[in-house]
């Protein structure tokens, strides 16, 4: 196709296109007229590059990725990206505790009664979060406690994501894994799995929710980085213990 029909397609202007190709990230053979053309293959190595670049990676990053994709054999491709995920791992869950802390400042605000001036130290709804490190330098922001393993979820719809993942996980057979635990349920379970496994993983970034198939099964794998550990009292460590990864469950 030639970057008029590829741009159509994608959503991606066609001087981002070009651009994209200067830099070598999206490689294009030339026809006998000199126009550019492209692939059904770079469908999807625009589909990573602009997502990679809403996560917040660079072009030098991203190429280096893609490039590795294009010229080297998958054992060498897994071996980079095994840190790449470990690091978006480590943002996944700062998000999550930033996003805590956006919570607890918009219920501190909602106690506040409201008033025309702007703010003033009388109000500082974040002063209490963080204490001062040292004197002289900026506030740090908190993490949450057990290393950034916080659940989002209002206390309501907590309980009710529970009671629907306990009702599907009753018949489910479960293995210990690595740091986790594998489910395998039948496949006509599959879409409700993964309607819940989805929004478990907006809700729990600490988590790393994985789902494959087999013939007749559908298999749920469910992980914890050992840093990640939420406390087991916690909404996040309730969720955690649900899923297996946080103590024994009984085997099916």
């Amino acid at each position: 196709m030639r970057v008029s029909e590829l741009a159509e397609r994608s959503g991606v202007a066609a001087t981002a296109l070009r651009y994209y190709e200067e830099r070598g990230l999206l490689p294009a053979q030339r026809s006998p007229a000199g126009y550019r053309l492209y692939d059904e293959r770079a469908l999807d190595r625009l589909a990573f590059i602009t997502t990679a670049k809403r996560l917040g990676l660079d072009l030098d990053e991203i190429g280096e990725l893609t490039a590795l994709w294009a010229a080297h054999p998958c054992a060498r491709v897994k071996e980079a990206l095994t840190p790449r995920l470990e690091q978006a791992r480590d943002r996944a869950a700062e998000l999550a505790d930033f996003q805590a802390l956006l919570r607890t400042a918009h219920t501190r605000l909602q106690q506040l009664a409201d008033r025309d001036a702007p703010c003033d130290p009388g109000c500082a709804f974040l002063a209490e979060l963080a204490p001062p490190e040292h004197p002289g330098h900026p506030r740090a922001l908190p993490m949450a406690a057990g290393g950034g393993a916080t659940c989002l979820l209002e206390a309501g719809e907590h309980e009710r994501r529970l009671d629907a993942w306990r009702e599907l996980l009753a018949r489910a057979a479960s293995t210990p894994r690595a740091h986790g635990r594998s489910w395998s349920l039948p496949l006509e379970k599959a879409g409700h799995l993964a309607e819940l496994a989805a929004a478990k993983q907006q809700c729990c970034a600490f988590l790393d929710l994985r789902i494959d198939f087999t013939p007749q099964r559908v298999h749920l794998h469910v992980s914890v980085h050992p840093d990640h550990r939420p406390a087991p009292d916690s909404p996040a460590g309730q969720a955690a213990r649900l899923l297996g990864v946080l103590g024994p469950v009984k085997e099916n």
